[in-house]
């Protein structure tokens, strides 16, 4: 199923179709919340969630220190290449966003008591997340850029670097 599901994402983003992945990630996840409802018996126990958290934990620091190195060495190549920055940038708000989230969500398992309302609580988080994501994308983009219109590179705004040295399509 995975390699299935390799596979159509590659294919997808190689023919530069973006709304099938999304798509197919949303269908997988929706069958896998079906699936692990029907499920009646134990299949974990208290250590295999203990081992969970931690193995989160350290997936979480490890991506931020290398995440935030990265960040700092592309900021400091920015004069080679102004992408860089923009790539830097990007790593240092996700990387903020991740730690942020799992805030959020250690919080909550820490104080909400768990009961028929959990995915109604589940499900206003992710709404709320979203939409924070939606905002940051609109507050953040950047108005100053290079747009492809006609085959040519058009100025947007006044941006601080060249044009694109790539073939506008």
């Amino acid at each position: 199923m995975v390699v299935a599901l390799a596979l159509v994402f590659s294919q997808a983003i190689f023919f530069e179709n973006y709304l099938i992945p999304i798509a197919i990630l949303l269908a997988s996840s929706l069958l896998m919340l079906f699936l692990r409802r029907r499920v009646d018996e134990v299949v974990a126990d208290e250590r295999d969630y203990a081992l969970g958290g931690k193995a989160a934990l350290w997936a979480i620091q490890v991506y931020s220190w290398f995440a935030v190195i990265t960040m700092f060495i592309l900021y400091s190549l920015r004069d080679i290449n102004p992408s860089y920055e923009a790539i830097g940038m990007t790593l240092a708000f996700s990387t903020c966003i991740l730690m942020l989230t799992y805030t959020l969500i250690f919080r909550y398992y820490s104080r909400v008591k768990f009961s028929d309302r959990r995915l109604v609580y589940t499900a206003l988080i992710l709404v709320i997340f979203v939409a924070m994501f939606i905002l940051s994308l609109r507050v953040f983009s950047g108005e100053d850029g290079w747009i492809c219109q006609d085959g040519q590179w058009v100025q947007h705004g006044n941006p601080d670097f060249p044009a694109p040295g790539s073939e506008c399509k």
